[in-house]
């Protein structure tokens, strides 16, 4: 007899597993109260209504837990660009330090902020902000590898953890973010959006207070942002 489990099969290891057992407990304890030996048909019965729910049960906290993956996901996700949101981003920079202080890792951060983004939206409205956004976001993640994380952290300002590199490695992923982005054109109802955006990071060890490495970042951001380049954006 196999015992019905409410989920989709392949969806979940865990929960095939856990049907698994639950099949394999219930072939044994149906064994035992074979009818060829034991007559007792009330008692069978009783055994595969018991099995039944307590599959179900399963079943429905499997569910309950693919919920709760799925709602904590959504805690940690920005919504118009999908990539983390600064909750998110807090987590990823703990998780960053710990295996630092654990491993000897190091690392570094990103700050990137967009130069004159609130014409945009002036200009063309808070939807084509929206559409530059995710446009930034999509840079981002073809800038990063598998174990970088990526954060949107509010209004127009993003950040990048570059997880287990060196110091000139993140130089130079810092100068080829910055490139990438003023070489992003945005086209939206005919028109042109040319991004710019400025870069700063800042390296991180095993002893680095996150607090202070965001700030560093951002300040060395700031002073790309105010080095003498151009901060209007090209509506063309």
């Amino acid at each position: 007899m196999d015992i019905p489990m409410q989920y989709r099969p392949g969806e979940d290891a865990q929960t095939e597993k856990m049907a698994e057992q639950v099949n394999a407990v219930a072939s044994q304890l149906l064994d035992a109260v074979d009818p060829a030996r034991n007559p007792d048909q009330a008692m069978r019965r009783l055994l595969e209504r018991a099995l039944t729910a307590a599959a179900e049960a399963q079943g429905q906290i499997s569910e309950q837990k693919c919920e709760i993956e799925r709602l904590r996901a959504l805690s940690v996700t920005d919504e118009t660009t999908g990539l983390l949101n600064r909750r998110g981003f807090s987590e990823a920079m703990s998780r960053s330090l710990d295996r630092g202080q654990r491993y000897g890792e190091t690392g570094a951060l990103l700050v990137i902020d967009l130069d004159g983004f609130k014409a945009v939206n002036d200009t063309f409205g808070h939807a084509a902000g929206d559409h530059v956004l995710a446009s930034v976001a999509r840079v981002l993640k073809n800038c990063v590898r598998a174990v970088d994380d990526v954060a949107r952290i509010g209004g127009d300002e993003f950040a990048v953890l570059l997880n287990q590199t060196t110091a000139e490695n993140a130089a130079e992923r810092a100068r080829l973010t910055e490139v990438y982005l003023n070489g992003l054109v945005a086209p939206w109802q005919g028109r042109n959006i040319q991004v710019r955006a400025s870069v700063g990071s800042h390296c991180f060890g095993a002893d680095s207070d996150p607090d202070e490495v965001f700030m560093r970042a951002d300040s060395n951001m700031y002073n790309r942002k105010t080095g003498g380049r151009s901060t209007k954006p090209n509506l063309a």
